[in-house]
């Protein structure tokens, strides 16, 4: 059975390159009837995870850019909002934030499996969200510190490794879980720490062995040191392709024995679709939500943006939020046999 959600996935790996070519052509048309005086307003970010951490530091450098392409050079604010991997945000957006394209929500990556699994209580459709875009798809990796003897995937079938993490419904859970039940590694989860910031500086105080879920463009940006110096085991990656820099690494759905494990194991690594993903809640005017899609592309195409984030060791991937918006349907709405097959992997 060819799943939608998948389709959509695999055509835009295969045709990255027409789909960037895309952005471009889109992000050059204007909107010539907008009322864009809302601008002057100003725009709020919410960002549904802590200070200091990947999703932070890709709204704050969002918040630098974006004003530069918008038609009125509006005033940006980044609000720091965590809790329940970023339900208290998506929460905020749906019921409380203004529907005139003013606020606009971070949400870390797994928070779609939250709604589809329904973990949390939780009062919003991310189907009825308007996405704006996402800046990047690397992957999510599993990685322990140098020191520690689990240093590859053999060796954490072997040994117990004590893995960090926030809450239960967080990728930084659920995808040593997801390892443990469909390859049999034995990565223990701890959670309670209130950021991955948090679980870095766990990881350098030997408190932890290391962690699954981290995007590996995160750690490169807020780690550098620990990358130029190899500080990490890097065990796996899941996404829709390695990372560059990884070649060696394997995908997580590479290691699936039978095809039904390969099917969980791509459901899990579809994620990196919403890796830094933008949205604005429901019932934002239609042209307005346009408007931030074509001054978000023009953001990601201009060179000067990309060296910056390159310099800042942040990798630019992107893709439209009219990709997004069809990829978040067939996510939480998935088919309820791959959701049953899915919630039992995280089952500790």
């Amino acid at each position: 059975m060819h799943n939608p959600f998948w389709l959509a996935i695999f055509l835009r790996l295969l045709l990255g390159t027409v789909l960037t070519t895309g952005l471009l052509s889109e992000a050059s048309a204007q909107p010539q009837t907008t009322d864009v005086s809302f601008l002057n307003k100003g725009l709020k970010i919410v960002v549904g995870a802590g200070a200091g951490g990947g999703n932070d530091l890709y709204a704050r450098l969002l918040a630098k850019h974006l004003p530069d392409y918008l038609p009125v050079k509006a005033a940006v604010n980044v609000i720091n909002m965590p809790g329940a991997s970023s339900v208290t945000a998506a929460n905020y957006i749906n019921r409380r934030a203004p529907r005139d394209g003013t606020e606009m929500v971070a949400i870390v990556q797994s928070l779609p499996f939250v709604q589809a699994f329904r973990q949390a209580n939780i009062d919003f459709d991310l189907a009825k969200f308007q996405w704006v875009g996402n800046m990047t798809d690397a992957p999510v990796v599993y990685v322990t510190w140098h020191t520690s003897p689990v240093a590859d995937v053999e060796a954490a079938k072997r040994t117990e490794a004590i893995f960090g993490s926030t809450t239960p419904g967080s990728l930084f859970s659920m995808m040593p879980l997801v390892m443990n039940r469909v390859i049999g590694t034995r990565f223990k989860v701890i959670n309670g720490y209130p950021s991955g910031s948090a679980i870095n500086l766990a990881i350098e105080a030997g408190e932890v062995a290391g962690v699954g879920g981290s995007t590996w463009a995160s750690l490169a940006a807020t780690k550098p040191a620990w990358v130029a110096e190899k500080k990490l085991n890097i065990i796996a990656q899941a996404g829709l392709r390695k990372a560059p820099d990884l070649p060696d690494t394997p995908l997580l759905v590479d290691l699936a024995s039978t095809e039904a494990e390969r099917a969980v194991l791509k459901f899990f690594s579809g994620v990196v679709a919403f890796a830094r993903a933008f949205a604005f809640g429901p019932d934002v005017p239609a042209d307005r939500v346009d408007l931030f899609r074509q001054a978000f592309n023009r953001m990601l195409a201009e060179p000067q943006f990309i060296a910056e984030a390159e310099k800042m060791g942040m990798d630019i991937n992107p893709t439209s939020g009219e990709i997004l918006q069809r990829i978040i349907v067939e996510l939480v709405h998935a088919d309820p046999t791959l959701l049953t097959q899915a919630k039992q992997a995280i089952a500790e």
